[in-house]
């Protein structure tokens, strides 16, 4: 009998907690009511502010009260996660004040919408990172100009990030610069959300109506990075932008007689103007070599690049041209090489772009450049199962557009 109460008493401790006192701890920790930064809210006092011009990450401390001692270690813990010297004015800060002693528990540095950094003042120093969630939204809608990208992609309640995103997608397809009244686009993608505020965006696929022809975009996975291709698998991406410079007008195309405005004759202009704020960055718009960085009575401020034994371009009229870009220098596509400006025989604010094929002066935006080479067979049904899943969305007469902030 001893034996068998023996035996019960031991199989009703082996279900008993191991540690009662310790889940209790857990379970009241888990009852305790946090803010946004996972930091206790009963007994603190929280003032929100901004940094403001002049103020450092040792002032703020200052202010709160914290020993000089502190504020060295506080500055030496963080130096780990931010770059000091790179704090802004108007990045948020918030102060956590412990009601029963008076003094300064937490601040806590908000550099961006997705991270934030939290001083622990209480006994020690004690600096980490913290992070908000992130959710993933997929978003659809379409858009028709009007006027230009920007404005339809706004009209349609996007973000100006869309417009963006949306031309570098096309750029080596669509001329921008000469898009058309009910020109349209459809797009897909997934839109990264923290605290209600868009972070980021990843395009699934898009669709752009230009000239009544259709061109489409889908996103897949092709040696270890997301490209664009279009729905016969060819890679969007060319040798040559279409551009430049983004988003402007063309106030002068090539013409073989044109009135000029400042020697006041009819004479060829061999490029293309493209009109643009004084200080817009101008990129190469293929890989090559620069063959000449300097400046002269006409072209003012010009470089000019080769970029194989058949093309060659140039760009003239800068306000200055980047540092680093000489004779000699490889540059790649979309490096910028300088910045618009009306030096030289110019009136106002553009770039002149030049084209060389085979030596001759040709127009850029006629040029007909071939394809580029397809996905490989053994690889296409995986894109096509993308194709068929993205282009039912794009080809919709209808979408329900989301705000994007």
């Amino acid at each position: 009998m001893k034996r068998f109460f023996l035996c019960c008493t031991m199989l009703l401790l082996s279900h008993l907690p191991t540690n009662p006192t310790s889940d209790l701890i857990s379970t009241a920790i888990s009852e305790v009511e946090r803010n946004q930064f996972h930091l206790p809210v009963d007994g603190l006092i929280e003032e929100t502010f901004t940094l403001q011009r002049g103020q450092t990450l040792s002032t703020i401390l200052k202010d709160q009260g914290i020993s000089q001692n502190y504020i060295h270690m506080a500055s030496m813990k963080a130096s780990a996660y931010i770059n000091l010297r790179h704090i802004r004015r108007g990045d948020p800060i918030h102060a956590y004040t412990d009601t029963s002693t008076g003094k300064t528990s937490f601040i806590v540095y908000q550099p961006n919408v997705e991270n934030y950094l939290i001083f622990d003042l209480r006994d020690s120093v004690l600096v980490h990172q913290g992070a908000f969630p992130v959710s993933t939204v997929l978003r659809s809608g379409s858009g028709t100009i009007k006027s230009s990208l920007y404005q339809a992609v706004q009209d349609a309640g996007f973000s100006p990030e869309i417009a963006h995103e949306l031309s570098q997608i096309f750029a080596w397809q669509v001329s921008f610069f000469n898009l058309q009244k009910d020109d349209d686009f459809s797009i897909l993608f997934e839109d990264k959300v923290v605290n209600n505020q868009s972070v980021g965006v990843n395009f699934k696929g898009a669709r752009m109506k230009h000239k009544e022809q259709q061109y489409y975009a889908f996103a897949f996975s092709h040696d270890n990075a997301i490209e664009f291709f279009d729905e016969t698998g060819h890679a969007l991406r060319r040798p040559f932008l279409k551009a430049p410079i983004e988003f402007t007008r063309i106030s002068s195309r090539y013409s073989l007689r044109r009135f000029h405005p400042v020697n006041k004759r009819y004479q060829a202009h061999l490029g293309t103007d493209f009109v643009a704020p004084t200080g817009t960055p101008i990129v190469a718009t293929a890989d090559g070599t620069i063959v000449s960085a300097s400046y002269n009575r006409s072209n003012g401020n010009y470089v000019k690049i080769r970029h194989n034994d058949t093309y060659t371009t140039g760009y003239l009229h800068m306000s200055g041209i980047a540092s680093g870009i000489r004779a000699g220098v490889h540059v790649t596509q979309n490096q910028v090489i300088g910045y618009v400006g009306s030096t030289g025989l110019a009136t106002g604010p553009h770039v002149c772009y030049r084209f060389w094929e085979n030596g001759k002066q040709v127009d850029a935006l006629k040029v007909k450049m071939p394809p580029s080479e397809p996905l490989p067979n053994t690889i296409m049904p995986e894109f096509m199962e993308v194709v068929n899943t993205v282009r039912p969305e794009l080809d919709l007469e209808d979408h329900s557009s989301f705000l994007v902030p």
